[in-house]
Parts: structure tokens; sequence; C-alpha cells
């Protein structure tokens, strides 16, 4: 079977049209690739705008961390500081409380030793001679002295028994 020049034709067209459908959807496909390039680039480009954008932040975020550890290290070195000042006012504090225990400690025996004087001191003044035995000693004096000038012109020496003056006191 030879094929005529017309069937040629016809298959040669057909063939040709079937390339021309499948270069059709071809192209068709190249368009939708090319679109989907073009909008994946577009993609790309927003990602990259904010990768760079995030970048920037980062590093802000960065310097902002960096600026805070520099602060914390500074509350800690105060709060050490603080820590020692408070120690060693506790230190001073717990002196203190014992030096107060112990001047308390001190005021009470003084308190003590000030109450066994008052005692004595009462005691020896009860023993002192009132003013009423002041005055009655002065005016057997002030008699007995102007006795004895009455009496040394007239008589001899005067003498005093003790023993009735010592039983009265």
């Amino acid at each position: 079977m030879e094929m005529s020049y017309a069937q040629a034709i016809n298959e040669a067209k057909q063939v040709i049209v079937q390339q021309s459908t499948r270069i059709k959807a071809d192209a068709e496909k190249i368009r939708q690739q090319q679109q989907t390039i073009v909008d994946q680039c577009s993609v790309i480009a927003n990602n990259e705008g904010k990768v760079r954008e995030q970048a920037t932040e980062i590093s802000n975020c960065t310097a902002k961390i960096e600026s805070l550890e520099a602060q914390i290290a500074q509350v800690s070195t105060a709060r050490e500081q603080a820590d020692a000042v408070v120690d060693r006012q506790g230190q001073r504090l717990s002196i203190l409380q014992s030096q107060v225990i112990e001047l308390e400690k001190k005021c009470t025996e003084q308190d003590q030793a000030i109450n066994t004087l008052t005692s004595e001191r009462d005691g020896l003044r009860a023993q002192l001679p009132s003013s009423e035995d002041n005055e009655a000693l002065a005016s057997i004096v002030a008699l007995l002295t102007t006795k004895k000038a009455t009496g040394t012109q007239s008589q001899g020496p005067m003498r005093i028994d003790a023993g009735p003056i010592a039983a009265a006191a």
C-alpha cells in the first residue's frame, strides 16, 4: 500500500495539527510556568525584604539583650553590695544587741548596788541623832558651860558621869 500524495499531505497535516496543538499546550504551560516564576520571584523578593527586616529586628533585639545583660550585671553587683552592707549591719546589730544585754545586766547590778547603799544609808541615818536630839544636846552643853563657868569660880572642876547620857542614847 502505497500512499498517495494527498494522503501523505493529510497525514502530514494531521501531524502538524497535532504538533501545533502540543506546541500551543506547551506554550500555555510555559506561560503558566513563566507566570509562576514571576509570582515566585515577587514572593522571593518580598521574603528577602522580610528577611532583611527580621535581620534588622534581630540586630536590634541583640543590642537590647546586650544592654539588658549589662543592666543585669550592674543590678547583680548592686545586689551583692547591698547584701554585703546588710550582712555588716546585721553583724553590727548583733554586736549592739549583745552590748545592750551587757549594759542591762550592769544596770541591774548597779540598781541592786544602789538599793543596798540606800538601805545602808537609811540604816546609818536612823542611827544619827535627830534635830531634837541635837537641840537637847546643845542645851545641855550650854547649861554645862554656864554651870562650869559659875562653878569654877567657887568650886573645883566638875565631873560629868557618862553613864546616864550613854543610857539615854
